[in-house]
């Protein structure tokens, strides 16, 4: 069974140590730095993600207000990744069912939006297959949208 738990003080070290293989780290920041950002930034919601009970990966959405450089309210899957030790599974496909089946927490906002690096092939072809299409490019990255 999958499930999304907030990272807590009961569990944090635990996604700390969840890691990626070497040539994915320039894909997605380290957790640790994540959750260092949810410490300081309200609008960031981190989660772990649990397989039967096993810790395996780990989720952070954020929310961004509408402004002048991007005029739509819109949150943002801004950290995913699965330990590579648990990678070639389908627990990222998984993962990413359950938060955007379960996870909205803002009824007015119908969209989720996230960046990808154009070299990560493999996350273009699961986030394609779950429904987000691409809207653009920022900064280098590659960012994806999907109806919630």
């Amino acid at each position: 069974m999958m499930e999304l738990k907030p990272v807590t003080k009961h569990n944090y070290l635990t996604v700390v140590d969840l890691k990626v293989h070497p040539h994915q780290e320039d894909f997605v920041a380290p957790n640790w730095l994540s959750l260092l950002e949810a410490s300081y930034e309200s609008d960031r919601y981190p989660f772990a993600v649990y397989h039967d009970g096993d810790p395996v990966g780990f989720i952070m959405c954020s929310y961004y207000p509408a402004d002048k450089a991007y005029p739509i309210a819109s949150w943002w899957l801004e950290r995913f990744m699965i330990d590579k030790d648990k990678q070639g599974r389908g627990l990222g496909r998984q993962a990413l069912t359950l938060f955007l089946r379960d996870y909205k927490p803002d009824e007015t906002v119908d969209e989720v939006r996230l960046g990808v690096e154009p070299e990560n092939g493999n996350a273009i072809q699961l986030y394609e297959s779950l429904g987000f299409t691409k809207e653009g490019v920022v900064e280098g990255e590659t960012v994806y949208v999907r109806k919630w």
